[in-house]
């Protein structure tokens, strides 16, 4: 993760925390202080509470999507190196030997055969054909005796 994005995230993410409170503290101004707007006598709701119903200033609504708008580029840009889409030109770098990130401790590894390479090492698989040449082999060492 490079340090733009970095600090980006922590700017977008300080920007969205004060956004919060400031919903917060206005949804708590709000309940307890009819606002000017609203007319002397509030609206009752049906559980018999009385509400003003005054919605989010536009300030703390653009502070809340730009935070996260923010945000969202900070985590996208923080992000590794894309893979190809396609199988043929990915598998045509693993083939090649290319460098692939492990994702613990920054470490990388070198493979070099191919996607398949659980298919190529099968440990346990018995190979009839081997055994086949291996028993023509003793047939022929042994013979009718």
């Amino acid at each position: 993760m490079s340090l733009p994005s970095k600090l980006l995230i922590t700017f977008s993410s300080l920007l969205l925390a004060h956004a919060c409170y400031s919903a917060h503290e206005h949804s708590l101004l709000s309940t307890t202080h009819p606002s000017p707007s609203s007319p002397a006598s509030p609206s009752t709701s049906p559980s018999g509470t009385t509400t003003t119903g005054s919605s989010l200033p536009l300030d703390i609504t653009l502070e809340t999507l730009i935070s996260v708008s923010l945000l969202l580029l900070g985590i996208v840009s923080s992000g590794w190196e894309l893979k190809p889409i396609s199988l043929r030109s990915y598998a045509g770098m693993l083939e090649r030997g290319s460098v692939f990130p492990d994702g613990v401790d920054g470490k990388t590894t070198v493979r070099g055969r191919g996607i398949f390479d659980g298919l190529e090492d099968r440990p346990g698989f018995l190979d009839i054909r081997k055994q086949r040449e291996e028993f023509a082999q003793w047939i022929k060492t042994h013979g009718d005796s």
